[in-house]
């Protein structure tokens, strides 16, 4: 029976780690001291407020490490699609936790890749030092550290999730569709276990995986928690129950349970700490909806799928919409079945997003629409031509959506470069 600890923060994060390894035997226990090196994967996802795992449960988790004798410490991440990791971890702070602590960052988005086979039948690039390293890791040690979210397009983002910034950003546009989106978090969590997962749920974000900054009251919930074992598949089965869904609400977890790749049984799982009986919300793993009210979209009758291209869409115009004021005026397209009278009289520019759209209406707009600047987004997940075709369209410059001195993050952006960057970074100046 796996032991899920749900421990408070109240009276410090170290005190909290502590109850998070003791029913393990203690940190001594739980992670070898035999030379390997202990890797931590946060969710760093992008730098806007309450995305990304508290700087502060990740310093505090690298100070109980080195205060325990572990000298060898890694951070690693891949940010989300349109950003690039070594920029993230600038401005989060994560870098300078690093710094502070002797611990290496590891951009998984910058340096030589390899291809590597998924239970799914896909294929994806990661990279190679996280193959030899982590998915073959001998001595090395595997933390997960994710966020307590919601998410919405997969209900929830935690230990399992956090597994989806292995695959390179190009790798991740096709697999983000109703019908592959669990089944490829389910392989990627097949292709490689943490050994250890500790939810950071000091705060937990409501309403999907990406606040609006100007709304950022609507998205928190303080919860002031660690939720903590070995078994990633029960700590995400606890940490879906605090935040108010069973595992049959979240796909990619039922199928985790269904392939055997840990406990997704509540009642197997041996919760301690913090009763679960305390947690009686359901936050909404829904945006928001606060789009623009003069952008006239035009969704496919038979299908436009949340996990893809209307999501994806959703989620970028209400950040340009809230955060940057972004303007109207102009059309976006998504989604599969339309009739002729869904593409007359639309408003402004316009803008296509997804495979299917794209296919489908792409030529009748040209021919409808010779005078109109008509952008196309051809895959599920292209974050960023999707968030550089819409600022464009709303008139929001890239550049001002980096909150740091632009000739600092140009800087960044070289020396990322120059290591190999393989995301995908919309033009500063767009």
């Amino acid at each position: 029976m796996p032991v899920v600890v749900i421990s408070e923060t109240d009276h410090g994060f170290g005190q909290a780690l502590e109850a998070i390894f003791s029913p393990h035997g203690g940190v001594a226990a739980v992670i070898p001291k035999n030379g390997g090196t202990v890797y931590i994967k946060p969710n760093g996802i992008h730098f806007s407020p309450h995305t990304y795992t508290d700087p502060a449960v990740l310093d505090a988790l690298l100070a109980y490490l080195r205060d325990h004798g572990y000298t060898r410490l890694a951070v690693m991440e891949g940010c989300t699609g349109g950003n690039f990791t070594r920029l993230v971890f600038e401005m989060t702070g994560y870098a300078d936790i690093c710094r502070r602590y002797g611990a290496e960052p590891i951009y998984l988005d910058e340096g030589p890749t390899i291809l590597v086979e998924l239970r799914d039948g896909s294929r994806t690039r990661i990279s190679r030092r996280l193959y030899s390293q982590v998915v073959n890791r001998g001595d090395n040690f595997y933390v997960s550290l994710p966020k307590l979210k919601t998410h919405s397009m997969a209900t929830v983002t935690l230990g399992v999730k956090n597994q989806q910034a292995f695959p390179v950003a190009a790798d991740r546009m096709e697999h983000h569709s109703h019908e592959t989106l669990h089944l490829r978090l389910a392989a990627l969590y097949a292709l490689t276990r943490p050994d250890y997962t500790i939810i950071e749920g000091v705060t937990a974000t409501a309403h999907g995986h990406f606040p609006i900054t100007a709304l950022l009251d609507e998205y928190r919930v303080p919860m002031n928690i660690l939720i903590g074992g070995p078994d990633t598949l029960s700590v995400d089965v606890v940490g879906a129950r605090v935040l108010g869904y069973s595992v049959q609400e979240v796909e990619h977890l039922r199928l985790c349970a269904e392939w055997g790749s840990g406990e997704g049984d509540l009642e197997r799982i041996d919760v301690r700490g913090v009763p679960l009986d305390r947690f009686t919300q359901r936050l909404p793993h829904t945006l928001l909806g606060r789009l623009h009210p003069q952008v006239k979209w035009v969704v496919g009758r038979t299908k436009a799928c949340v996990e893809g291209c209307r999501g994806n869409s959703e989620c970028i115009q209400e950040m340009l919409y809230n955060d940057y004021a972004g303007k109207g005026g102009w059309t976006l397209v998504c989604g599969s079945g339309f009739e002729d009278a869904d593409l007359e009289g639309l408003p402004g520019d316009i803008l296509v997003v997804g495979p299917c759209a794209c296919q489908e209406v792409g030529d009748k707009l040209r021919r409808r629409y010779p005078g109109r600047r008509i952008y196309f987004v051809p895959e599920h997940n292209d974050l960023m031509t999707n968030t550089r075709y819409q600022a464009r369209l709303m008139g929001v410059v890239p550049v001002r959506m980096v909150p740091m001195n632009p000739a600092q993050a140009a800087w960044i952006l070289l020396q990322a470069k120059l290591r190999g960057l393989q995301a995908r970074v919309p033009p500063l100046l767009g």
